[in-house]
């Protein structure tokens, strides 16, 4: 008896701290943040984006179909994460529906060091990117003390937009 409660208790500790996908940048907290990123409160989410088969990314991703109400342009937000140095950053990814980036913004910055990266100006680098190479040093500009992060955002944004490709046709 003991040893099922304890095995259940710990069944439930665990996935509470594990965490799910399904609760990575729910859709009350993501329509906020895009609010935020895009500078526009006529923002209405239309659906999230089933992701088809192995995504190949280990890290989290949540992506989310929205509109702008005022105009009827639509967007594919994709939330996910990156590695820094020693831990993982949220970042989220905004693509028109030809999946071209219109913005990048680092939503949660953990560690100490390379919180340099969640700049926007640096980050504006990545608008208008739609394929092709992208490099850390050659395409996108290298950033003093934040070496690690700035080339994981920027080898993660290519595989993010082929997610995203492959999830919404």
């Amino acid at each position: 008896m003991i040893l099922k409660i304890s095995t259940i208790i710990l069944t439930v500790l665990f996935s509470f701290l594990q965490g799910d996908a399904t609760d990575f940048y729910a859709e009350k907290q993501a329509k906020k943040m895009v609010m935020i990123v895009l500078k526009n409160k006529n923002i209405k989410l239309l659906n999230k984006v089933e992701i088809n088969g192995d995504s190949g990314k280990n890290e989290h991703i949540v992506i989310y179909r929205f509109i702008r109400t005022e105009n009827n342009k639509m967007y594919y937000v994709a939330f996910t994460q990156a590695k820094g140095r020693y831990d993982l950053f949220d970042y989220l990814v905004v693509t028109d529906t030809n999946f071209t980036v219109e913005k990048v913004s680092v939503l949660k910055y953990r560690s100490e060091h390379g919180g340099e990266i969640a700049s926007k100006k640096w980050l504006s680098q990545f608008e208008n990117y739609s394929t092709g190479d992208l490099r850390y040093g050659k395409e996108v500009s290298a950033l003093s003390g934040a070496t690690i992060s700035a080339n994981s955002i920027t080898a993660d944004i290519p595989k993010v937009l082929e997610i995203l490709k492959k999830s919404s046709n």
